[in-house]
């Protein structure tokens, strides 16, 4: 795998799964960019794991019920088991508004994955789809929720990425991720695919990039775009060094 405008070696963050820990293994971002438009590009290799997983999150950082009791104005795109809660199975899917939204296919695991997620906002709802095999136009998800979806900013709003705020050491990725950028804007299919190949060489990629670090380590998370959106790591647990060939 490559991507076009890394720059010296190819690393990635390897996240050791649900067992790894019985503490938090993730980190966030709390400054979050607006929900609603976003396009959210990055690598992922999965590993096999009972349960659950998390690529990333933009949603509450603690409890998922902070709506008087009800969940709202969340996202994420990752594996999901087959069957719930404890399947070692997985299938791909967008969790949004208490629905887990399923690829047909089951994810293949140990392969590297493009993947991206566009979420925008309009007179018939908020809309998500998820590009899980990209450049496979084809391996898409999609779901559209009512325009009374997200309209209340969470209490401590963050975009999390390795863990689940609300359910820690049980929801960790079990794989490696890197080449992540992040835009605040609607980026379509073709600007998308361009992005991938070289950030910033569009003109509304180069405009509204909100993040990028395409080798990140356990020691730098830090922002490359120039947008300054720096994240941090959650508690004293980091991901291992993934460094590729």
């Amino acid at each position: 795998m490559s991507v076009s405008g890394a720059g010296g070696p190819t690393t990635g963050l390897d996240f050791g799964g649900n067992d790894s820990t019985t503490g938090t293994v993730r980190f966030r971002f709390t400054n979050p960019p607006a929900m609603y438009p976003a396009t959210y590009i990055w690598r992922v290799l999965p590993r096999r794991q009972a349960g659950y997983y998390t690529a990333f999150f933009w949603g509450n950082d603690g409890t998922f019920f902070w709506d008087n009791g009800n969940p709202n104005s969340y996202y994420g795109a990752h594996p999901y088991p087959q069957p719930a809660p404890n399947g070692s199975d997985h299938k791909w899917e967008i969790s949004v508004n208490g629905r887990d939204v399923l690829s047909p296919e089951f994810v293949e695991y140990g392969r590297w994955h493009t993947q991206a997620l566009r979420v925008w906002s309009d007179g018939n709802g908020k809309h998500h789809e998820y590009y899980w095999d990209w450049p496979n136009m084809s391996r898409m998800i999609r779901q559209t929720e009512d325009v009374s979806y997200a309209n209340v900013r969470p209490t401590n709003a963050a975009l999390t990425f390795g863990d689940a705020p609300w359910a820690p050491s049980t929801e960790i990725m079990n794989g490696i991720m890197r080449g992540i950028q992040v835009y605040s804007t609607l980026l379509s299919p073709s600007e998308i695919g361009a992005e991938i190949n070289n950030p910033r060489s569009t003109s509304p990629g180069s405009s509204n990039i909100w993040y990028l670090n395409l080798n990140p380590t356990p020691t730098d998370i830090s922002d490359k775009s120039g947008a300054g959106n720096n994240p941090e790591w959650v508690g004293a647990e980091r991901a291992q060094l993934w460094t590729g060939p």
